[in-house]
């Protein structure tokens, strides 16, 4: 083989692992988007992070997003109201209120990024679970970059784990891996 065919090989093989390089970062973000997004509105909607305040409601409209069992996406504007009445109430929209409260109702929220949420601890689990997911799946890179190496190691042949336990191990490097690296995006503000 010559030089040049040698020269050649080494860069394809080079350029198709900064490819996939590319495509984990890209997937790793994509994940800690939505972790940050789904973690603020489960704290929210469980009363533990935002503004605690009240919004009298203005109006509502609601949609039918799945007619066979007929679930309804309803949203709401009003007028926020911190919890300590420091300021002046402001207009804010209250997004998937979770039934449709009536105009001129006072409802509980939380206020995180200009949204009011409405308290929920079945929306707040709904999330949870969803920032679970998207942590778990975008911290799998994490995970295997740190499993493999370790499995190569003389102490994993020495001693190896259980299935069970590399698969918890697994899962809580991916969860804690994703979740410092959504911190982290935040922090910088590359979210």
């Amino acid at each position: 083989m010559s030089s040049a065919a040698a020269f050649r090989e080494k860069a394809s093989v080079v350029l198709v692992r900064l490819c996939l390089l590319a495509v984990v970062l890209l997937w790793m973000w994509f994940n800690a988007m939505l972790v940050r997004e789904l973690s603020a509105e489960s704290l929210a909607r469980a009363g533990w992070a935002g503004v605690p305040g009240t919004v009298r409601v203005s109006g509502c409209t609601s949609e039918v997003i799945d007619h066979e069992t007929m679930t309804e996406w309803t949203d709401c504007t009003g007028y926020f109201t911190p919890a300590d009445g420091s300021q002046l109430p402001w207009k804010v929209a209250m997004p998937n209120t979770g039934g449709e409260p009536t105009p001129g109702s006072t409802v509980e929220v939380r206020l995180v990024d200009g949204m009011a949420l409405r308290l929920s601890w079945y929306q707040a689990g709904a999330y949870g679970a969803g920032t679970l997911l998207f942590g778990l799946l975008g911290g799998v890179p994490i995970a295997a970059a740190v499993m493999v190496p370790y499995s190569l190691t003389p102490l994993a042949r020495r001693s190896p784990m259980p299935p069970g336990l590399q698969a918890a191990v697994f899962t809580v490097i991916a969860l804690v891996g994703e979740s410092l690296l959504t911190l982290l995006l935040d922090r910088w503000n590359l979210l």
